[in-house]
């Protein structure tokens, strides 16, 4: 009688983990964009890859109840973005 609950629990289940997997995937690709731009400030195309991947990581962070917590600093880090974008052009 109840068995749509049980279904319902374990599919939650999966998609929290694979929304934690996105989520940790996101964060690799954003801290390897960071160290690659830590080495050349100034490189354009560095830059936008990595705003775009902040965006991406804003609404999977979101979804991910392990990442939330991040979604803060995810701001910060876009702000300090936009201002090295700024000075650069």
């Amino acid at each position: 009688m109840f068995g749509f609950m049980k279904k319902s629990a374990t599919n939650n289940s999966q998609q929290e983990e694979e929304q934690d997997r996105l989520a940790e995937s996101s964060r690799e690709k954003i801290t390897a964009l960071e160290n690659k731009l830590a080495i050349n400030p100034r490189d354009g195309e560095t830059q936008k890859q990595l705003m775009l991947e902040y965006n991406r990581a804003l609404t999977v962070f979101a979804k991910s109840r392990r990442y939330r917590n991040e979604i803060d600093p995810l701001f910060v880090k876009i702000d300090e973005l936009r201002n090295v974008v700024r000075k650069s052009i």
